[in-house]
């Protein structure tokens, strides 16, 4: 690929992981070459800090000279955004959740399969080195069959102030889902990435901070394996928190306070032992420039899987009631 055509199309510069994303687009030698925004000062900014130049509409995307498409807009902007990509033929990097509703997730997740268009959503907990161990764990069977799995993905963005909750993702119109979902999207990905399909679910969730979206939350789940799961995430902790607890017949892994252990049952003390490296959400985009560059890319999330998430949290009557209904 010649460096005249490493460029990207970005629509949509409101999502707070934006930087994060973009640091790793020009780690990679890529860049940012047309913006598209419905906020017209933000798009104007973000071309004017990325050299690159507006792009007032969406049917521009065809026959737009880009590799690819990254979507950062608001959660209820999806359900335009990604299928206007896809129409052009563009490989497609989303933000989390896929789109802002089930239905809409699972027909543009259809369109990228039967259209063959690359579609990767930033589920960054599978390109976590711990969390892919874990996972080889229990694929090698040395947990043998799973009985029960908890995570808790958690922040205090909320209190400390680094996460600015007085945007789009405090709007039910524009979020779609409200703070629990924000976080708990990546532990159920993780989760049947590593486990297998969730059957079902139910959620509570709490509001600490007063938005007109909760903010933190539990739900207990059933896996089609017959395991059962617990997720906890939320804006609300006091610290950033990432764990992690599968129990087995013959074995536990257990994640805490940056420590990955694999524990064969009855033993005195665990076999294994992994460091988490530090969360870096950025690495989310990595599978989708890995496979623009004909890389192997095995953190890639497959349309139907990311598609899979939104199905449970409208199951679990987590999508906000401001948006029409189906």
């Amino acid at each position: 690929m010649t460096q005249s055509s490493r460029t990207l199309a970005l629509l949509g510069g409101a999502h707070v992981h934006l930087p994060d994303h973009l640091r790793m687009i020009d780690a990679r030698g890529w860049r940012i070459g047309h913006v598209h925004d419905r906020d017209t000062a933000r798009r104007d900014r973000l071309c004017a800090e990325l050299g690159a130049k507006p792009l007032d509409t969406l049917d521009g995307l065809s026959g737009l000279d880009v590799a690819g498409v990254v979507v950062c807009s608001e959660t209820a902007h999806h359900d335009t955004d990604i299928p206007a990509a896809l129409e052009a033929g563009l490989p497609v990097f989303s933000e989390k959740p896929l789109t802002g509703r089930a239905t809409a997730a699972r027909a543009i997740a259809d369109r990228a399969a039967d259209a063959g268009v690359l579609l990767q959503t930033g589920y960054f907990f599978r390109t976590v080195p711990a969390l892919q161990t874990a996972r080889d764990w229990i694929t090698e069977g040395r947990v043998g069959r799973v009985s029960a799995a908890r995570m808790m993905f958690c922040h205090n963005g909320g209190y400390a102030g680094w996460l600015d909750l007085n945007c789009w993702m405090t709007d039910p119109a524009l979020a779609c889902y409200d703070g629990f979902v924000d976080e708990a999207v990546h532990v159920i990905d993780a989760l049947q990435w590593m486990l297998g399909p969730i059957a079902d679910g139910h959620a509570i969730t709490g509001n600490a901070l007063g938005w007109p979206v909760d903010d933190h939350g539990v739900a207990v789940v059933t896996f089609s394996s017959g395991a059962t799961g617990v997720v906890e995430a939320g804006w609300t902790d006091t610290r950033m928190r990432l764990e992690l607890d599968i129990v087995g017949d013959d074995g536990a892994i257990s994640l805490r306070d940056e420590h990955l252990t694999l524990t064969p049952r009855d033993a005195d003390g665990p076999a294994e032992h992994h460091r988490l490296d530090p969360l870096d959400s950025g690495t989310g985009i990595l599978p989708f420039l890995d496979a623009l560059d004909g890389r192997a890319a095995p953190a890639l999330v497959p349309p139907d899987e990311a598609a899979s998430v939104n199905d449970l949290l409208d199951a679990m009557n987590l999508r906000l009631p401001a948006r029409d209904p189906d």
